[in-house]
């Protein structure tokens, strides 16, 4: 899991907290509760999704100076291959 330790509770923590700044920052705006909160709901999802885009890349970013292991399991296709065109 690329060392992340963040269970599903942590995300719907964060999501709650993301709406609830936007619920505020849309009644600082002017908006009615009843106009505000479907709204922030709504606005929650976009907004967490961009944040772990920002998230990954940044993790990405400091994982390209270590070498990357292959994920290829038994490749035996190639030393078939070579083993054919060996023998003729």
């Amino acid at each position: 899991m690329n060392g992340h330790n963040h269970g599903g509770k942590s995300h719907l923590i964060g999501m709650i907290v993301i709406g609830v700044v936007i619920l505020g920052g849309l009644l600082v705006a002017g908006r009615s509760i009843g106009e505000a909160l479907p709204l922030a709901a709504v606005l929650a999802c976009p907004v967490m999704m961009i944040g772990m885009m920002f998230m990954m890349m940044r993790s990405k970013n400091k994982n390209t100076d270590t070498p990357q292991e292959s994920h290829v399991h038994g490749d035996t296709g190639s030393k078939e291959a070579a083993n054919t065109t060996t023998q003729a």
